[in-house]
């Protein structure tokens, strides 16, 4: 009874309903247990936790502000509430709190000063579908299992950076490339010829072989990536309307449809290493965690071999091959077109490279740092054409605070690579592509500008960003070593991308290859 009495507004409660006794439960027990509901319920809500929330948008019952984004990506809603709510927005998304952030600093903050406490992954529904419950290292949450992965799938990185590995891909992948474009007579869409050559990268550092254009395992691993943009767009409902779970959507039952056959080639592959696998010659990134996989099973630590099951390897080939693959292919085709858009910037790239290359058709990893323009060039289309406009969310992994805002544990986190990459405070003229930004006085890569964030940064930065600049530095100087580009007289290139809120993909557009050497 003390404690009852101690409840602020009890007592007026009590008072309101005398004189009301209809209103109550006839039986003693059944107004005892009206009378103590209204207290727990008044105890819990005023020793519930306060939060100073960041400013946001308003949204309806149960749907949040899913309607805003009908016609919107993520980015852009979170650029146009930056305008009103600052940089720092609480957004919902159905039953999911999200903050939004838009500019370096409050970004910065979170990602490298409280890195620790924005390492995790939010719970998404599709993402657990997708990665077998979160066994891959893009959508597995913080845990003893996603930082071993993590760290064997750096080692096996480097592994490949070393020696001539990269040099001999770079030259086999090309190789092929060219030899299709050279086939091709008048202006074409270069979507093909781009992806074969980046598919041969990326295969070749996972299973140490290329393959030609006409090859069906090209053919079909291209046709399921393919599928896996187009569809995805602003994601899936039942993410935010959990009922929709019990019977998916058909957008959801066919990316699952092809998820198993994406998988189960990638299986076949792995299947094939395994028998041919050799300890004192490590192929490739599949011999690399195989051999640790065999490693932790000789150690018969129970809780490491959980760790290192069939299923986690499939995913973690996975993500190098999905992820390594689009972001990689869509800022080649940004960047081809806006070579042929500005042809002064195209032919002061083809006098570096003739000058760094001289008699040699391919370039090599001890070329780079005579390519500094070309470097230029690639970093503006990656900022100009954010390929991962939204990046991947983070989540809180405890109370913590961004920008003066408290942000409550589970929080999910939104980053707006695309603001940061066009925030007018940061970059001049951000809507022009201008390469010499990124350079100093001396025509050498200038100290990279903070708000340039193609890879994310702190815990969860990129885990391919060691490979994926020096890949798309040499894959754009060989390139442009064999072409000169330009868009067909009279075209209008459509420069809005497609591909929705997680993927900024460049709309259809042909060009002409002219042959230089």
């Amino acid at each position: 009874m003390e404690l009852l009495e101690s409840v602020p507004y009890l007592d007026q409660l009590l008072d309101f309903l005398k004189g009301k006794e209809e209103w109550l439960p006839r039986s003693l027990t059944g107004r005892a247990v009206l009378v103590g509901t209204i207290a727990g319920v008044t105890i819990y809500l005023i020793s519930k936790k306060r939060y100073n929330l960041p400013p946001g948008p308003r949204g309806w019952p149960l749907l949040g502000n899913l309607l805003e984004f009908r016609n919107k990506t993520i980015y852009e809603k979170l650029t146009e509430w930056k305008a009103e709510y600052g940089p720092v927005v609480k957004f919902n998304m159905g039953h999911m709190t999200m903050i939004g952030l838009n500019n370096i600093d409050v970004v910065m903050e979170a990602l490298v000063k409280r890195q620790a406490d924005f390492a995790g992954r939010p719970d998404s529904y599709t993402a657990n579908l997708f990665s077998d419950g979160g066994k891959n290292i893009v959508f597995g949450d913080y845990s003893p299992t996603w930082k071993l992965h993590r760290k064997l799938a750096t080692k096996a990185l480097k592994h490949y950076m070393t020696g001539n590995h990269l040099d001999e891909g770079i030259e086999r992948s090309l190789t092929k490339g060219i030899a299709m474009i050279k086939e091709i007579k008048g202006p074409f869409n270069p979507h093909h010829a781009v992806s074969l050559i980046v598919f041969n990268i990326i295969n070749n550092i996972c299973f140490n072989f290329t393959c030609e254009v006409s090859d069906n395992y090209f053919r079909k691993m291209l046709h399921l990536l393919n599928i896996f943009v187009e569809d995805t767009g602003n994601g899936f409902l039942e993410d935010v309307i959990p009922p929709l779970r019990l019977y998916h959507t058909k957008k959801l039952r066919t990316i699952l449809k092809e998820m198993g056959i994406f998988l189960a080639s990638l299986n076949g592959e792995i299947d094939k290493h395994r028998r041919t696998i050799r300890k004192d010659n490590i192929r490739d990134f599949c011999d690399a965690m195989l051999l640790a996989q065999e490693e932790a099973y000789q150690e018969e630590d129970p809780d490491v071999m959980s760790q290192m099951t069939d299923a986690h390897i499939t995913q973690t080939l996975s993500d190098i091959f999905a992820a390594g693959m689009d972001t990689s292919r869509f800022t080649l085709l940004w960047t081809l077109l806006a070579l042929a858009e500005h042809p002064d910037i195209q032919n002061k790239l083809h006098s570096e490279i003739d000058d760094a290359l001289g008699e040699r058709q391919f370039p090599s990893v001890s070329d780079r740092s005579s390519l500094p323009y070309t470097d230029a060039v690639l970093h503006e289309s990656m900022r100009l054409h954010t390929v991962v406009p939204s990046g991947l969310p983070h989540k809180a992994l405890c109370d913590t605070k961004v920008g003066g805002y408290d942000i409550p544990k589970g929080t999910t986190l939104v980053i707006n690579h695309y603001e940061l990459h066009h925030d007018p405070e940061q970059w001049s003229d951000p809507h022009i592509f201008n390469p010499d930004r990124f350079l100093d006085q001396n025509g050498k890569m200038a100290t990279k500008p903070e708000s340039w964030l193609p890879f994310s940064a702190g815990r969860r930065v990129c885990l391919g960003e060691s490979v994926a600049k020096p890949e798309l530095h040499l894959l754009l100087a060989g390139i442009m070593r064999h072409f000169k580009v330009s868009l067909p007289p009279g075209a209008k290139v459509n420069t809005e991308p497609r591909g929705g809120s997680f993927l900024n993909v460049p709309q259809d557009y042909e060009l002409t290859f002219v042959s230089r050497l």
